[in-house]
């Protein structure tokens, strides 16, 4: 069995979200305005546990908070004295689905996983089981990272990605167990040409 693998990612490194998901040196951020937003869902069947604070949405469930758009077959809303936490799983091989644009640029953070938390609160975000994120670039597919567990914290500026984890085995036996990624280059911008010297009479 292959041991869980982890890479954390800070502001000041800024290693994985540069080298896997930016190759920019800038750290990923979600869109300022999406935290100022109020969370609206739209579900083909709600149950409302009242003493719970718990919604229990079902039927093709899409979950939007400006620029963030969640989808599931079913999230559990579950209200708390300072916002939302919302737990989406897919069904009948179908995975959860995450989309947000990125501040400042013309990038869209995508992810998928079996299973996907965001809390409104810390501002985090968790891809479980066949978890998968990827950068999409002026539109156009750019980087990508795979793994067992992605975890992104926009409050701290942090990003983990982990491999096997509690899945073990059966994550090695079905290829799993590894972080694994793709990093597309940017673009660098032409050079400059320096401005010629003044000849200087002798």
């Amino acid at each position: 069995m292959l041991p869980a693998v982890s890479v954390l990612l800070s502001r000041h490194s800024a290693l994985l979200l540069a080298a896997l998901l930016a190759v920019s040196g800038l750290p990923v951020r979600a869109e300022k305005a999406d935290s100022e937003q109020a969370l609206a869902f739209d579900a083909g069947r709600m149950v409302l546990d009242g003493k719970r604070k718990i919604r229990t949405l079902s039927g093709g469930v899409e979950i939007t908070r400006g620029t963030l758009v969640l989808k599931a077959a079913q999230i559990e809303l579950r209200e708390t004295a300072q916002g939302q936490f919302a737990t989406a799983t897919g069904a009948d091989g179908q995975l959860a689905t995450f989309r947000q644009k990125r501040e400042g640029l013309d990038e869209v953070v995508e992810g998928q996983a079996r299973r996907i938390e965001y809390d409104t609160v810390t501002e985090t975000v968790r891809f479980i089981d066949q978890a998968q994120v990827r950068v999409l670039r002026g539109g156009a597919p750019a980087d990508q990272v795979t793994g067992q567990t992605i975890v992104y914290n926009h409050a701290r500026d942090v990003f983990e990605v982990q491999g096997g984890g509690a899945a073990g085995a059966a994550a090695t036996a079905a290829g799993g167990g590894r972080v694994k990624g793709v990093v597309t280059p940017r673009k660098s911008a032409s050079p400059v040409p320096e401005a010629a010297s003044p000849e200087v009479p002798r």
